[in-house]
């Protein structure tokens, strides 16, 4: 990896136990996770205090962000990392870490426990919620949560006192959402979130994930990314699907603040904890 490729504003790990063996136990699996995020925050580009900025309020922590952007451009990587040529060198250049638990399988209990191992980079993905009392955990645990906009449709339709009880919560937590055409673009309009922090545009190029679909391509991800932020100016745009060592350098220079990985990551925790 050259020594000029950019760095990784927002680097965020998608988990998804089904990538691994089908009879990895989930005290395996959380601690392969644990590994494998232990040693990207530890080895990433600018290790930033990601549990000091998490705790601020939603308007003092963009301010908290660009100022310490600000102080980081003097900051170097040592030529003996910059120089590695380990697989997973890229995912290490980056400034900010999420971690998103999609494994939305597990039984509710499992799920947060499986949270609770990861740790402060956790955002919280809202299909594992199924019922107000579990809501009602997740809120008052969860520092991000994801709704997918497919989500956020079948609350509306199916779910109507769930989306309600979330809509209550608006101005106390931190969302996060997903984009692929227009109609997605409509729908978080409507919404007024006050807190969407990030959106997560895919699928940016071909992904196994899903199967067939050409993906939309740079290009289109970045004008999707303008789109909605007409309408949320302080939201930030993640690049997702078929995002790799040859493939990130184009998103981030088409306007997105970071990337998101499964396949890699899923991958890379494996290999870290030789499971």
């Amino acid at each position: 990896m050259k020594k000029n490729s950019p760095s990784i504003d927002t680097l965020v790990l998608i988990t998804n136990r089904q990538l691994l063996k089908d009879d990895i136990s989930l005290v395996t699996y959380g601690a392969a996770l644990s590994r494998g995020i232990e040693r990207l925050q530890k080895y990433g580009k600018h290790c930033i205090n990601h549990t000091e900025e998490s705790s601020l309020p939603y308007n003092i922590r963009r301010a908290y962000r660009s100022t310490v952007k600000a102080n980081l451009h003097s900051t170097r990587l040592p030529d003996a990392r910059a120089d590695s040529a380990e697989p997973d060198n890229w995912m290490r250049n980056h400034s900010s870490l999420y971690t998103l638990c999609r494994d939305t399988d597990l039984p509710f209990e499992e799920y947060l426990q499986l949270c609770d191992t990861i740790g402060d980079t956790v955002v919280h993905h809202g299909k594992v919620i199924t019922n107000r009392e579990q809501l009602a955990i997740v809120l008052a645990t969860a520092k991000r949560i994801h709704l997918p906009t497919n989500l956020i449709r079948y609350w509306q339709s199916e779910q109507e006192e769930l989306w309600i009880t979330l809509q209550q919560h608006f101005q106390d937590i931190t969302m996060w959402s997903t984009v692929h055409n227009q109609d997605d673009i409509k729908l978080l309009a409507s919404l007024g979130i006050p807190n969407l922090e990030y959106v997560l545009i895919s699928p940016i190029f071909p992904t196994p994930c899903k199967t067939g679909h050409p993906g939309i391509g740079v290009k289109r991800g970045k004008e999707l990314l303008k789109q909605i932020q007409t309408h949320y100016p302080q939201v930030q745009g993640i690049a997702l699907g078929g995002i790799h060592e040859h493939s990130y350098q184009q998103c981030l220079q088409h306007s997105f603040t970071g990337v998101a990985i499964m396949s890699d990551f899923m991958e890379f925790a494996k290999q870290a904890s030789i499971l």
